[in-house]
């Protein structure tokens, strides 16, 4: 996959993400942890942003508090409008390769977010759980397994649970 479809995600992302990062860990300032998610559609028309303060990531589709920047929906449905040949209502190698680019586009801006927006509310960056999945779809449960492993220190991994 042409990965320089993705740059100007990428610029966006890196220079947007921290503020709505910071956004949400001072909602959850005083709490231990925080789980933070970046949910798409099956489709991958953009993401929105949705974070919890418990230890149970299983049931991100219930939870309450969500964002929808800018940043995370049109520049990601004008990529996807660009691939004529990758078919995103059916699994595919082609849907799944997008898939994990767009990931580690995220991991990329997600490791960039210096330690003071987490440190000002309280928070080391091990306290906090980034993942990404679909809302429904082909690649829930594929998204959630890599993203967080890609996204997270094995510390993080092992506070929620995920690693022994």
């Amino acid at each position: 996959m042409d990965t320089a479809i993705f740059d100007k995600f990428a610029q966006v992302c890196s220079k947007d993400l921290p503020n709505e990062i910071d956004k949400i860990l001072s909602d959850a300032k005083g709490k231990k942890v925080c789980a933070i998610g970046f949910i798409t559609t099956d489709d991958f028309y953009g993401f929105y942003l949705t974070w919890d303060c418990s230890n149970n990531i299983n049931e991100y589709y219930e939870w309450e508090k969500s964002l929808n920047p800018s940043f995370l929906y049109q520049p990601v449905v004008d990529i996807v409008e660009t691939c004529d040949d990758i078919d995103f209502c059916n699994p595919s190698d082609e849907k799944w390769e997008f898939a994990q680019t767009l990931l580690s586009v995220l991991e990329k801006s997600i490791k960039q977010i210096s330690e003071d927006i987490f440190q000002k509310s309280g928070f080391k960056r091990e306290d906090i759980l980034f993942f990404s999945t679909m809302s429904d779809g082909d690649y829930i449960q594929e998204m959630m397994d890599t993203s967080v492993k890609m996204f997270n220190t094995p510390e993080t991994l092992e506070t929620y649970g995920l690693i022994s």
